[in-house]
């Protein structure tokens, strides 16, 4: 009995020996359940930092041309072991990469969507998050199979990474569904940095019955603690076409210390009353505090934020259409404050090109002309060159 219990266990001892050691180039099928947070469908935290995505394709997908369903949900699982900061930016990694690397090589992928019943079923908050910053790459809506089910797992969300994500990506595909709009506004006052700043980009796509509370909510964290939350507030809360942002906007332009954002709070502005190239909306509010913002004094070379300036350096085609009826807004005006900025040579050189370029739109000939005296002046030859070549082509706009 002893003897055939040994044979026994030799027989197993091989058989385990064969199925671990054999066919080294032979991809491991990815049917394993996530392990633990250090280990993902066999690969160790440690060793998937030094993989390449050549590795990682090797290890999970046979045959690489044309990935199955199930290697291509295992090979998004594998995120799980990617650093991430506590701005939700992954490191560089080899996940990421493979999935650039199949698309480049020309492999027939699976349909993304069919990953959701798998994805959403996972333990991992970093694994969904990262599936929903793919889904932002298709479109669907309630017509499709899987839109329940994510809109659910995206309801359900309690971890900051996944409902920051799901707000960053997929709140255009959800942006009529009433349950997701009341859950995103229920997340306002997120103590989470991230979901607090994606927030107000999902306000942009949204079109809840009642925009109210949604502008209530941005126009608060337009007075947040943390820069990122207040520049993303003010990037795209102009197409909320609400005049109660004029006053937290100008705040912000009134604020050196916040320039990172003014760029973005400038450009709310802009196109709550200019609009191009649309030039489809007629704030009157909004073009006050623009030109306050222009005839401002600044220490910086910088301001006014010559990409903010960009937002009113060019004209459309309806730009005529727009002019008879903006009557509030006052050619003068911007020319002066634009002259005044350009003239001085302590700006910086894109804040005075820009200001060419709007006095050619809101400005005649004579007033582009009037240029020619301080570009004589410049010392800089590059500077010179730019201002001069940027002069010529607005005159021969004229």
């Amino acid at each position: 009995m002893k003897k055939f219990l040994a044979l026994i266990l030799a027989i197993l001892m091989v058989a385990t020996l064969a199925a671990c050691g054999g066919g080294g180039e032979t991809p491991e099928t990815p049917d394993a359940p996530v392990a633990a947070d250090d280990e993902v469908h066999g690969i160790k935290k440690d060793a998937y930092a030094a993989l390449t995505a050549d590795d990682l394709i090797s290890k999970l997908i046979k045959d690489k041309a044309a990935p199955t369903v199930e290697e291509y949900t295992a090979l998004m699982e594998t995120i799980e072991l990617a650093e991430l900061d506590e701005r939700f930016n992954f490191a560089d990694n080899a996940t990421n990469d493979a999935f650039l690397q199949l698309k480049s090589d020309g492999a027939t992928l699976p349909n993304i969507l069919d990953c959701a019943n798998a994805i959403i079923a996972n333990d991992s908050a970093k694994v969904r998050a990262y599936y929903y910053s793919k889904l932002g790459n298709v479109f669907f809506d309630e017509s499709t199979a899987y839109y329940a089910p994510i809109k659910a797992k995206i309801l359900a969300e309690t971890e900051a990474i996944a409902i920051a994500y799901a707000f960053r990506y997929l709140a255009s595909n959800f942006r009529s569904d009433a349950e997701f709009c009341n859950f995103v506004l229920s997340h306002k006052d997120n103590e989470n940095v991230m979901v607090r700043k994606w927030f107000s980009s999902a306000v942009t796509y949204l079109q809840p019955a009642d925009k109210t509370p949604f502008v209530d909510a941005v126009i608060e964290l337009l007075g947040d603690e943390d820069v990122d939350v207040v520049t993303e507030a003010a990037l795209n809360c102009g197409t909320l076409e609400d005049d109660r942002l004029v006053e937290p906007l100008a705040k912000i332009l009134k604020d050196e210390n916040l320039a990172d954002a003014h760029d973005d709070a400038l450009t709310s502005l802009i196109r709550m009353w200019y609009d191009y190239p649309a030039h489809d909306n007629y704030s009157e509010a909004a073009y006050k505090a623009t030109m306050d913002y222009l005839k401002g004094d600044y220490a910086s070379a910088d301001l006014p934020n010559w990409l903010g300036l960009s937002k009113m350096a060019t004209k459309g085609t309806k730009f005529d259409a727009w002019a008879a009826k903006a009557t509030y807004v006052n050619n003068d005006e911007i020319v002066e404050a634009a002259k005044n900025i350009f003239e001085d040579e302590a700006k910086a050189r894109l804040v005075r090109t820009q200001c060419i370029s709007i006095i050619g739109v809101f400005g005649d000939k004579a007033d582009l002309e009037a240029l020619q005296a301080t570009i004589d002046k410049v010392e800089s030859a590059s500077d010179k060159s730019s201002y001069q070549s940027k002069l010529d082509a607005e005159l021969a706009k004229k």
